[in-house]
């Protein structure tokens, strides 16, 4: 007696271990779902028409993307953040508007021809170069491409505070 409710008792068990398993596996795959998701961020997104940049004035545009996912929630028209922009005939350069110093918005100072950091004095050239201040660094280029006349750039935040350039 004792050897067969021994053998129902295992049965019995890894049964509902086979069960625990099946219902814990898509599960575990449902809830990381997002963290395996790639980064619709990293996307390239539709900054406006080239026609309408100024040639080789820094122009400030925001980044909208259309669709952003958080986690299960998607967000339409989400502002990621802004951009410098500036056309040489086709070719445009893109340069984040975070200061690699300590965050702050840089401006573009049109007297003094060089972009600045209003909190902490950094400056920094056309070329997004650091001319003077606190910043480690100079402004962080940004991707972008011009296709079918329109200009659309891939927004990344790097970690400000180091002298090397990283993603976040």
């Amino acid at each position: 007696m004792a050897g067969r409710r021994g053998f129902l008792q295992i049965l019995g068990g890894g049964l509902m271990t086979i069960l625990g398993a099946a219902l814990a596996i898509p599960a575990a795959i449902f809830y990381t779902a997002p963290a395996r998701r790639p980064r619709e961020t990293e996307e390239p997104i539709d900054v406006g028409a080239l026609e309408r940049l100024p040639e080789g004035v820094p122009q400030r545009v925001p980044v909208i993307a259309r669709r952003r996912l958080d986690a299960w929630t998607a967000f339409t028209d989400v502002t990621m953040g802004a951009a410098w922009l500036i056309r040489n005939g086709t070719n445009v350069r893109a340069f984040s508007t975070v200061c690699p110093h300590a965050g702050c918005s840089v401006d573009w100072d049109a007297p003094k021809k060089c972009f600045a950091c209003p909190c902490h004095g950094s400056a920094f050239s056309v070329e997004g170069e650091r001319v003077e201040g606190p910043a480690a660094r100079g402004m962080d280029p940004l991707e972008v491409e011009v296709k079918e006349g329109r200009v659309r750039l891939t927004y990344r935040r790097f970690r400000q505070g180091v002298p090397d350039r990283e993603p976040t």
